[in-house]
């Protein structure tokens, strides 16, 4: 999830060096972070020619889908986190047991 986070502050930012600094990280490990992102995608996500940082297409389709992914992530965690802090003594049904 740290990659889409990096992906949105570029995003946001249009430039490296600021979203890096934003995100209290150097710029090359943040330009490391959205290659492995983009190779892992198959798909580049920002245009980087010109000197200029602008989305691609396939940029501007995950910076609409991305903030969804990410409060959707930050709702599991929470989730998870308070099942494991529940009462052993109540443990959860098995999924059988509700259908």
């Amino acid at each position: 999830m740290r990659h889409l986070e990096c992906f949105l502050a570029v995003g946001e930012e249009r430039h490296f060096g600021r979203a890096a600094e934003r995100l209290g990280m150097e710029q090359p490990p943040l330009s490391q972070r959205i290659r492995r992102l983009e190779k892992e995608l198959g798909a580049e996500l920002f245009d980087r020619s010109g000197g200029q940082v602008a989305l691609t297409a396939a940029g501007s389709v995950l910076m609409r889908e991305a903030p969804a992914l990410l409060r959707q992530h930050q709702r599991l965690r929470t989730l998870v986190k308070r099942a494991a802090e529940a009462d052993p003594a109540e443990p959860p049904r098995p999924w059988s047991s509700i259908y």
